[in-house]
């Protein structure tokens, strides 16, 4: 709180998006609109279906001029999510039943569907779902902006820093276009949408910054720390001097650390992979020296602009993405549910338990085998670099019917005379407790496992890590995740199976060197991560990190590992 005018202070929030931003503050107002009833004529139901039909192009023309004009294709996909909203039957369906049988207003049919879906949302029983209700009223407000012909354009100065209580994507990237190089929200969890795309795009963010609207002043000098979640309000000369030194200094160690080695102090070496989703990133993994790709996502073939279900379309993509980079590739095959399946929330009450990654494909055996035909045919151009990662694998007869569905599409390969790699390693997302539980039975049937932290998290603490009410129980170094993974590498260790990570958790400074220690050598994470991960993971010696991890997993709660490690290192 702000005690004494001219005097700095700060605020604490959440850390969502790691670097240091110096620039002038711009407080955004995130009102949401209203629109009563308006009664319209018969004669007139035509206009309003005709201004709603030029709404909708005028906002999907915006969006593709956006995401084209993006490098960053995460960022690319979330617009990519927002109009296939804008484009969705259903809704104009709504839309157009309201002007055509209620005679009211297309402003009004607008705001009604969008908030009755918004409604159904709040009501869906998870919190990831409800949390992306910001980005329907964004779309909502847009529309209704459109028909009425009252756009509303928004610039700032370069440099500036954006405090907001939220925000939306398509804010936040028109923010970024203009020049925006910090974001520091009041609310949101580090998996809003927000989030995850100033992270994408490399802007330091913080989240849960309380007041932050209230306390900083627009057009002030204001320096974000979002390396320790951080805003600076009315700085010292000599705090922003400071501040400057250390931003220069940030800048020229991520240089540096590019002409690293992979290996330790004591000369044992590790591997950093990256997690990636587009084509558009393959660009991220040469600029960082990724040693290959741990984690290919592929839900993005599903959703968006560009579908491509096909087994021909797939492979084509698959293709372009081994043939563009080094080493191997892991490719997941599609995790959809949880929160990769938000335009269908009301069909399960709690989708992160129910119908969801191997569960779903198994019962849908036509998209499960063209994937996998896509697959094993660029695995077969590609002999030794292409791994299959198997998502959501809670019991061990779902890996023997996976493999058993692998061995059928490779005999049809064979069959049609086409080359295969008989020997495509199969691993399994170590993301359910049971599955650590009883490592070694799992490892047996596999080639690899990969943890995926963020599940593991969510599950072992029963916390929904959407739920901005409970972000401080997710706590993915937490000692009892630590131990359970400690637990998959011994057990992994026993059937002589590697296991690497995939997670958040590998992009976490105490967390790969917890990693490192309990004896995981491949980790990956975002890109932009690979060089701080570098540069920690090769200052110390193997038995330094060994120590660290088996004092970890003794601890009882997070705030005592993260004070251990600020002795420790």
């Amino acid at each position: 709180m702000n005690t004494s005018t001219n005097q700095q202070f700060t605020i604490e929030g959440k850390k969502a998006a790691p670097g240091i931003a110096i620039g002038e503050a711009v407080i955004i107002s995130s009102e949401s609109k209203t629109v009563t009833p308006t009664s319209i004529k018969e004669k007139d139901v035509a206009n309003h279906k005709k201004r709603f039909n030029k709404a909708k192009q005028n906002l999907l023309a915006g969006l593709e001029e956006m995401s084209g004009g993006l490098r960053d294709a995460a960022t690319a996909g979330i617009i990519d999510t927002q109009r296939e909203i804008i484009k969705d039957p259903e809704m104009e369906k709504s839309v157009f039943d309201i002007i055509d049988n209620k005679l009211l207003s297309v402003d009004y049919a607008v705001y009604q569907t969008y908030c009755t879906f918004i409604e159904k949302l709040k009501e869906s029983g998870s919190e990831l779902f409800r949390q992306r209700i910001i980005d329907l009223e964004d779309i909502r407000d847009r529309f209704i902006a459109e028909v009425c012909d009252q756009k509303n354009v928004k610039t700032i100065k370069k440099g500036s820093v954006i405090i907001a209580r939220e925000i939306s994507p398509t804010d936040l990237v028109a923010y970024y276009e203009d020049g925006a190089i910090g974001l520091v929200m009041e609310k949101g969890g580090t998996t809003a949408h927000a989030a995850i795309i100033a992270k994408s795009l490399g802007i330091p963010c913080i989240v849960n910054a309380k007041r932050a609207t209230k306390e900083a002043v627009k057009g002030e000098p204001v320096i974000l720390n979002a390396d320790e979640g951080v805003l600076v309000l009315q700085p010292s000369e000599d705090t922003l001097i400071d501040y400057k030194k250390r931003l220069k200094a940030q800048k020229k160690a991520v240089k540096s650390k590019c002409d690293e080695d992979f290996e330790t102090e004591d000369g044992v070496p590790f591997r950093l992979m990256a997690n990636i989703e587009f084509e558009a990133e393959l660009n991220n993994i040469g600029e960082n020296r990724a040693q290959g790709i741990g984690l290919l996502r592929t839900e993005g073939l599903l959703f968006g602009k560009r579908l491509r279900k096909s087994a021909e379309e797939q492979e084509a993509f698959y293709e372009q993405i081994v043939s563009g980079t080094e080493g191997p590739v892991t490719i997941r095959l599609f995790d959809i549910g949880g929160d990769k399946n938000a335009r269908r929330p009301h069909k399960e009450a709690n989708p992160f338990l129910g119908w969801r990654g191997i569960r779903l494909l198994l019962d849908e055996k036509k998209l499960l085998r063209s994937q996998l035909q896509a697959i094993l045919t660029v695995a077969g151009k590609h002999p030794g670099r292409v791994k299959i990662l198997v998502p959501m694998i809670s019991v061990i007869d779902e890996v023997r019917q996976i493999r058993n569905e692998i061995e059928k599409v490779q005999g049809a390969l064979l069959s049609s005379g086409m080359d295969i790699d008989e020997n495509v390693p199969l691993g399994l997302m170590v993301e359910v407790p049971s599955v650590a539980l009883s490592a070694y039975h799992f490892a047996k049937e596999v080639d690899f496992m990969s943890i995926g932290s963020n599940d593991l998290t969510q599950y072992t603490l029963a916390v929904d890590r959407g739920n901005e009410r409970i972000h401080t129980l997710f706590q993915h170094y937490h000692p009892s995740v630590l131990k359970l993974i400690k637990m998959t590498v011994d057990g992994a260790g026993k059937a002589d199976v590697e296991v690497c990570i995939c997670g958040e958790l590998a992009g976490d400074e105490i967390g790969a060197a917890c990693l490192f220690g309990l004896g995981i050598r491949e980790l990956s994470m975002v890109p932009t991560s690979i060089s701080k991960i570098n540069e920690l993971l090769s200052s110390r010696s193997s038995e330094d990190f060994t120590r660290l991890a088996n004092k970890a997993i003794e601890l009882s709660s997070s705030e005592e590992l993260e004070q251990f490690y600020e002795e420790w290192k």
